[in-house]
């Protein structure tokens, strides 16, 4: 059996439902991550950890949805932004089509927070109306949990523009990768006179929700953190073992009984 979906007839698609491959669908975003790493930076990283893990485990790995909701970046040159609607009913026609085809298990790989709420919107509505659950996980994420055991210090490496993008970017993109000049961006600390604590304005400890651009913050880098202490070896690091990780997310999912009993009328 190929494993990747493009490259397959539609023949060899029909013949692999038999089989009850676990399908993955890479989904990311194209904006800033900071001066020095590629705008396509998620979808790649899904598309690679697709193709690989589709490889790995007996999977069909789709082409990857590379925009996505992007909003806090729209000043800054290099952003793509789909609306969250339009990207609802794209995830949505994808998710229908892989269904439709006569695959069951369905997961997507999932980079970029702000894509997940609009992903979580598709899945319950497919539940609801076709009886089936597929599942998501973010590698990015995953891949944040790594920092702290290959850094000195993971607090100065994090960064949105730093790691661990850098180092995978590095690793499997390394001549889109340009560190002339790089130099460590501090996270910022206030946003107009309030402090910012995590990814929001904060009153003391209470967080406090506003719609504040990524150019607010940091207009001269569109990104923060240290991107010179990153590098491929780590990259490669990080890569394998979100590898070996996802493998067995994607083996636990295929065993799983996907259809929903609890559907009114079922």
């Amino acid at each position: 059996m190929k494993h990747e979906w493009a490259k397959m007839t539609w023949r060899e698609v029909r013949d692999a439902v038999a089989q009850k491959p676990v399908v993955l669908v890479p989904i990311g975003c194209v904006e800033p991550q900071g001066p020095h790493t590629p705008t396509g930076m998620e979808f790649l990283m899904a598309e690679s950890l697709s193709r690989e893990l589709a490889q790995k485990t007996g999977s069909i790995a789709l082409p990857a949805i590379p925009f996505g909701n992007s909003n806090d970046f729209l000043n800054i040159p290099g952003t793509i932004y789909i609306q969250p609607e339009t990207l609802m009913r794209y995830y949505e026609d994808v998710y229908r089509s892989i269904l439709r085809a006569g695959f069951s298990h369905v997961l997507f790989v999932a980079y970029h927070i702000p894509n997940q709420w609009v992903l979580e919107t598709v899945a319950r509505k497919i539940r609801e109306e076709v009886g089936v659950l597929c599942a998501w996980v973010n590698p990015g994420a995953l891949a944040a949990t790594y920092v702290k055991e290959l850094f000195k210090d993971a607090v100065a490496a994090r960064g949105h523009g730093a790691e661990p993008g850098i180092s995978l970017m590095r690793f499997l993109v390394g001549d889109s990768v340009d560190l002339s000049g790089a130099r460590a961006t501090p996270s910022a600390s206030e946003f107009r006179g309030l402090k910012f604590l995590g990814g929001s304005p904060a009153v003391g400890s209470v967080s406090v929700g506003m719609p504040v651009n990524w150019d607010d913050l940091y207009p001269v880098s569109g990104g923060f953190g240290d991107p010179t202490l990153g590098s491929a070896d780590v990259g490669r690091q990080m890569f394998e073992r979100l590898v070996k990780d996802l493998a067995d997310v994607v083996a636990a999912f295929r065993k799983m009984d996907v259809r929903v009993h609890d559907r009114a009328g079922a």
